[in-house]
């Protein structure tokens, strides 16, 4: 009986996902344009928040949580991330 390290030197390598080619490429960049633009970013790395993070708002530049150290003032305010379905849920209203 052969190794397991032998049965997988002898198996065909076989690719799933083909690389991305010019078009493929030009829909995908357009897609994430078109996603990006109406995000805010933090102000220092670009980084769109996840959901559930804090970030700090100087006036009108928001910080994520990993660039605030780079800041010594004090923000104006601090929030959480929420996502835009939030207020689009079904709630459980009780009997008055």
């Amino acid at each position: 009986m052969r190794p397991p390290e032998a049965n997988l030197a002898a198996m065909p390598h076989v690719t799933v996902l083909k690389p991305l080619g010019p078009p493929e490429l030009s829909f995908v960049r357009a897609s994430m344009r078109a996603l990006s633009g109406g995000r805010e970013g933090c102000a220092h790395c670009h980084r769109t928040p996840l959901l559930g993070e804090t970030v700090y708002l100087y006036g009108e530049r928001l910080v994520c949580e990993l660039c605030r150290p780079l800041r010594r003032e004090s923000p104006a305010r601090v929030e959480v991330v929420h996502s835009a379905e939030r207020d689009h849920t079904v709630r459980r209203r009780f009997a008055a």
